[in-house]
């Protein structure tokens, strides 16, 4: 560990905002943005309407974040480009803990308040404990951390998933043009950091580490942290990818119309 402790401090800070975040700020956020809507939802849509809000601002912050500093942190730049494993960033393990924290919270407000998402409840139990220990090892670990930034990054097509998640709930036609924007954006966000940066920057070039024996001399949580961070995330992101390619002209064109 590498002077650890303010990073999972900002973690609890994280964790501990969230219900302010998922209670205070996103109702009142979408109550003034959507007024006539907001009134219309029952009070357990409401609840889910938070919970994608909270979702929205958190991802929001630490996409963005993690897409500023991949592209203008050149000394994140050159460890990368000269392999170099250890490299402390402090920009990346605050992002990490901010990711941390939220997640934590997102997960206990889904279970213990919410009691819906956007997939099964398995499926989203398992994504968000693998995100927790991949983050928690972030904070914790200064390993190979622009191909932890860049899983970071993925976050930012996130945004567009949950403003999608909140256009549904609100009762935006699918054939509306704020709808059709929408995917259009989300498309191009997801084909870029989930696909280009999280594929090609940061997929291929870690494999390529595992055939070093430096590689393995890292610590065991940053080893399995790794390995469930390119094993786990990238089959599923291709996955999601190929059903998004698939459906995508359709959507856009209006075939099917709102379902």
């Amino acid at each position: 560990m590498s002077g650890a402790s303010p990073y999972l401090m900002a973690a609890l800070c994280s964790f501990l905002s969230y219900p302010v975040v998922y209670g205070l700020v996103s109702p009142w956020l979408l109550r003034t943005l959507l007024r006539k809507r907001y009134s219309a939802l029952d009070k357990a849509n409401q609840k889910y309407a938070h919970w994608i809000g909270a979702s929205l601002i958190y991802t929001g912050v630490a996409g963005t974040c993690a897409l500023l500093v991949h592209h203008f942190d050149q000394e994140l730049a050159f460890t990368a480009k000269h392999f170099i494993l250890r490299y402390d960033s402090p920009s990346v393990r605050y992002i990490s803990a901010l990711l941390l924290g939220y997640t934590t919270g997102e997960t206990l407000a889904m279970l213990l308040d919410v009691g819906r998402a956007d997939i099964s409840m398995f499926g989203f139990v398992l994504h968000h404990v693998a995100t927790c220990y991949i983050t928690l090892v972030k904070c914790v670990y200064p390993y190979l951390p622009v191909y932890a930034n860049i899983l970071l990054a993925t976050e930012f097509s996130s945004v567009w998933l949950n403003v999608k998640l909140l256009l549904i709930a609100f009762g935006f036609p699918k054939s509306s043009t704020i709808f059709k924007i929408n995917k259009i954006v989300f498309f191009l966000s997801f084909s870029y950091v989930r696909v280009w940066l999280l594929v090609f920057k940061a997929f291929i070039p870690v494999t390529s580490l595992l055939l070093t024996r430096e590689f393995y001399n890292l610590e065991l949580p940053v080893l399995v942290g790794v390995l469930c961070g390119t094993q786990f995330f990238v089959p599923i992101n291709l996955y999601w990818y190929a059903l998004m390619c698939r459906r995508f002209p359709w959507s856009i064109s209006g075939y099917g119309k709102d379902e």
